[in-house]
């Protein structure tokens, strides 16, 4: 993990130990800071068709091969404890 990533993880802990009042001036306070900076609006991303031609069309029966993976998976952490 980068560092802005660790430090935005550290801001929201120390966020979600505030009192419930003081999160509203946190809220307004970043606000002001975000409406100064006149940032782009995000555009949601298209992601329909990002797995075609990936070969999951060769697999009969998808379904059933995922729920066999996530109960192989499941599995293998109950082992760990």
């Amino acid at each position: 993990m980068d560092a802005v990533a660790v430090k935005k993880m550290q801001l929201i802990q120390k966020i979600s130990r505030l009192p419930e009042p003081k999160i509203a001036e946190v809220d307004s306070f970043i606000q002001k800071i975000l409406s100064k900076l006149e940032l782009e609006e995000s555009k949601p991303i298209n992601l329909k068709g990002i797995w075609k031609n990936k070969g999951f069309e060769k697999i009969a029966d998808l379904e059933g091969e995922i729920k066999k993976v996530r109960s192989e998976l499941n599995e293998s952490i109950l082992k760990m404890n």
